[in-house]
């Protein structure tokens, strides 16, 4: 299953993962992101992924999602992730060599600072 919310303010959605996720779904949300990033305002998107109790996705997807992560990977500014951390190490090393954009990691339960993270302003000081 898959969710997706849009944050007009900051060009930034949130994606839940959570059980199987099928092609149809992915390339729904795949869509509303190509849709997102050609908006009249087309800024580097901001991306959360939240990921709860994720049993994978059907092989189609899985390669539709490779190529849309190819095809888009300079399309995104920031992404945070929220993960359990024993998972976190897998997914790092499978997809960190095609990021091109700040990537943080964060815990279950720590969906709120993820946010915080994502929506903070670029260049902002801390």
């Amino acid at each position: 299953m898959l969710s997706y919310k849009e944050y007009d303010n900051a060009q930034a959605v949130e994606i839940v993962l959570a059980g199987r996720v099928s092609t149809k779904e992915f390339d729904q949300i795949a869509e509303k992101l190509k849709g997102l990033h050609q908006a009249p305002r087309a800024d580097p998107i901001r991306v959360l992924e939240v990921i709860k109790d994720f049993e994978g996705m059907d092989a189609s997807a899985f390669w539709h999602d490779v190529k849309f992560s190819l095809r888009h990977v300079q399309d995104f500014s920031r992404v945070a992730i929220v993960i359990n951390p024993d998972v976190h190490h897998l997914w790092s090393n499978l997809v960190a060599p095609f990021m091109r954009c700040d990537v943080e990691h964060f815990s279950p339960g720590e969906t709120e600072a993820a946010r915080d993270w994502l929506m903070w302003p670029e260049g902002a000081v801390d």
